[in-house]
C-alpha cells in the first residue's frame, strides 16, 4: 500500500506554507470512511477538536471532524502540533482546497511562523495520518515526544543559521581589510608622499637643507 498522505511539493512564502498533497490510493479520502483511523488521530490529540474552522463558516473542528477530508485533518494535525512548540505568536488554523482536476489531491495551507517548524509539523502530521489509518498498533505516536523534536530541530537549525551569519560577518569584514591594505599600497606605490609620516618629511627636508 502507498503512503497515507505523499506530500508532492511545498511552496514557503512569507506568511504560509502551501503543500501539495495527495491521499494515497488505497486510504479513505474522507474522515468518516474510517472512523477508527479518525478516532485514533483525536485520542492523541483531542485538542484538535476546539480548533477554528476558518474555511467552514467559523465552525469548531469538533463539527466537522466525523466527515471532512483527511487532507483537512492533517491540517489540524500539523497546527495542533506547532502550536504545541509555542514558537509562532498565531498557528491557530490552516486551510486546506481540493486541487481542481486532479484526483486525490489537495493544497494545506499553514500559518508559518518558522519554515522549519512548518515543514516538519507537516512532516509528523503525515506519520501521524499514516500511523492512525494503517491500523495504529505500537508503538503508538508520542505526541510530546514529537513536539519537542520539532523545538530541538528549530533551535538547532536557528543556531546553525547565527554561527554562519557570524562566520560570513568575520570574513565579510576580513576581506573588507584585505581590500584596503591592496589600495593602500596601490597607492602608496604611486604617491609615496601621502602616506609618509609628516615627522619623515621633516626629517627629509632637513637633510637637504643640510645638503645646501
Amino acid at each position: 500500500m502507498s503512503q497515507c498522505i505523499e506530500i508532492q511539493k511545498v511552496s514557503v512564502g512569507p506568511e504560509y506554507l502551501t503543500a501539495r498533497v495527495r491521499i494515497g490510493d488505497g486510504y479513505p479520502l474522507m474522515t468518516n470512511e474510517d472512523l477508527d483511523g479518525t478516532t485514533r488521530v483525536w485520542r492523541l490529540m483531542p485538542q484538535i477538536a476546539s480548533h477554528i474552522c476558518v474555511g467552514d463558516g467559523g465552525k469548531t473542528f469538533r463539527e466537522v471532524m466525523g466527515a471532512t477530508e483527511l487532507a483537512h485533518l492533517l491540517e489540524h494535525v500539523a497546527v495542533e502540533l506547532m502550536a504545541r512548540t509555542n514558537l509562532g505568536d498565531d498557528v491557530s488554523y490552516g486551510r486546506t482546497k481540493a486541487v481542481d482536476g486532479v484526483a486525490r489531491t489537495y493544497h494545506v495551507q499553514l500559518i508559518c511562523p518558522d519554515d522549519v517548524l512548518c515543514v516538519g509539523a507537516l512532516s509528523s502530521a503525515a506519520w501521524i495520518m499514516q500511523w492512525a489509518f494503517s491500523g495504529g498498533g505500537a508503538p503508538e505516536p508520542d505526541i510530546d515526544a514529537i513536539v519537542q523534536g520539532l523545538i530541538a530541530l528549530v533551535q538547532r537549525i536557528t543556531t546553525q543559521e547565527q554561527e554562519k551569519a557570524a562566520f560570513d560577518e568575520t570574513v565579510r569584514k576580513q576581506q573588507e581589510r584585505a581590500e584596503a591594505k591592496r589600495v593602500a599600497a596601490e597607492k602608496a606605490e604611486r604617491e609615496p608622499w601621502t602616506v609618509v609620516p609628516d615627522d619623515m618629511v621633516d626629517q627629509w627636508a632637513e637633510g637637504r637643507e643640510d645638503q645646501r
